[in-house]
């Protein structure tokens, strides 16, 4: 998916909530918001992707500030806010038979936990546990909007190579639930996340926190990448996409990459995620801002 002249105003204001949130000094926020907008207004291109742009905005970020890693006591806190929905999901897991209920259920806390993202939300790391729960539940309780789960469960197998994209802290915790279900088809699954700190993406630390280090392999998808880096991949991911007969994508920033890689790779592509803006739900043919999707990439090789 490539970037829409609407995304723009969403970059600025996705740099503005993070400058607030770091920046104390107001003159050093004005002077970095400057520089990120003289540069968008230089390379704003409509042949790229929306998550370059975040990526380099968030990237001058750091650099100006010197922070290593932004938001890492809200990274930790929606951690520890993910691993408490684990417990109580995996608790009423047990209590369903039907596999793909079972799938599609996962699926749609995989998917809800993206609201434990504190760029979107802000306020669901302060939550009580089960407040934090009921919220989630919400979410899941709507459904999917696109449902091509039927479509997976027949290709999970023991032969079956999985990649999974992981997106964010937090929902990352919920995301182990779904690597179990698959290997309990006998699924080979590697787990790809970000190879630095980038806005609320996972990165190794994160996996390792909830237990995901411990469950399957982990490579990384290049550096501090928001989203899968179409320009920056790693070896290890170029590997796994080549190899993986199936592609489990998590997240919006995911999407927009893997909406273009899937007509590179022989693997079937399955997009898990909440979209969070018109540009995005329309490009899957939905007619509202917000919706569960499970979403099935065409096969478009040559």
């Amino acid at each position: 998916m490539q970037i829409h002249i609407a995304c723009a105003s969403c970059i600025i204001d996705d740099l503005r909530g993070a400058l607030e949130t770091t920046v104390a000094d107001e003159t050093k926020r004005l002077a970095i918001l400057r520089e990120a907008m003289t540069w968008l207004g230089q390379e704003f291109d409509q042949q790229r992707i929306p998550s370059f742009y975040i990526t380099r905005v968030h990237r001058l970020l750091k650099q100006r500030t010197g922070l290593e890693m932004p938001f890492r006591s809200l990274r930790q806190q929606c951690n520890k806010a993910g691993l408490v929905v684990r417990q109580q999901v995996a608790q009423e897991l047990a209590h369903i038979r039907d596999n793909i209920e079972r799938l599609r259920w996962l699926a749609l806390w995989a998917i809800a936990g993206n609201h434990l993202d504190f760029r979107t939300v802000g306020t669901g790391y302060h939550l009580a546990a089960e407040e934090i729960t009921a919220s989630l539940a919400i979410v899941v309780a709507e459904g999917l909007a696109i449902d091509h789960i039927p479509a997976l469960l027949p290709l999970l197998h023991p032969d079956c190579h999985v990649l999974y994209l992981a997106d964010n802290v937090g929902e990352i915790a919920l995301d182990t639930l779904l690597v179990a279900e698959l290997q309990r088809y006998g699924c080979q699954v590697t787990v790809a996340v970000k190879g630095g700190p980038i806005t609320s993406d996972a990165v190794w630390e994160d996996a390792q926190s909830v237990g995901m280090d411990k469950l399957a392999p982990l490579i990384l998808t290049g550096p501090d990448t928001l989203g899968l880096p179409l320009d920056e991949m790693s070896t290890d991911l170029r590997r796994e996409l080549e190899r993986a007969q199936v592609i489990i994508s998590k997240g919006q920033a995911n999407y927009y990459a893997c909406s273009e890689l899937a007509r590179d790779y022989g693997g079937v592509f399955f997009c898990l995620l909440r979209t969070k803006c018109p540009v995005a739900a329309q490009n899957m043919g939905l007619d509202q801002a917000r919706a569960n999707v499970a979403l099935q990439l065409p096969l478009r090789r040559d």
